[in-house]
């Protein structure tokens, strides 16, 4: 009995690695196309246009960002996980570290249309978006970025 206990914790563990491991693979994924000074170009937020912050810059270097005006920075991780969504759009989870973000996980979708950028960003951080598009009553946020 004792060493089936111990074979059963043992596999667990190995597995539990297995998943840390798997988790760390994934979080290095990098999309160097993401990378450098992004614009936005138009937004919507519930299904309305929003019209952002003047000054506003996204600037991504590997997995980093920084967003917003330079007196309101967000900065944080972008976890990508290289895998597309029926062929047209990848999942990245936004993760603030600093600013007024900091402790949010925002799950999105991404895509990339010509030069431009295209991000569907749940701010509930309840679900991660399965389109391009919002919705009045959701927290959907569509956002397209140009590159500068």
């Amino acid at each position: 009995m004792k060493t089936l206990i111990a074979t059963l914790a043992f596999i667990s563990l190995l597995l539990g690695g297995c998943a840390q491991r798997e988790f760390r693979e994934r979080e290095a994924v990098t999309d160097t196309n993401l990378n450098g000074t992004w614009l936005i170009r138009s937004a919507e937020l519930a299904g309305k246009n929003f019209a952002p912050p003047s000054g506003f810059e996204l600037q991504i270097a590997d997995n980093r960002y920084r967003a917003g005006p330079a007196s309101q920075s967000d900065r944080g991780k972008l976890i990508l996980f290289g895998d597309e969504l029926g062929g047209e759009a990848a999942r990245m989870d936004v993760v603030g570290e600093e600013g007024p973000n900091k402790g949010k996980r925002f799950p999105a979708i991404y895509r990339f249309i010509g030069r431009e950028l295209e991000v569907c960003y749940d701010l509930s951080e309840k679900d991660r978006p399965r389109e391009f598009a919002t919705r009045e009553g959701t927290m959907l946020f569509r956002v397209t970025y140009a590159k500068k």
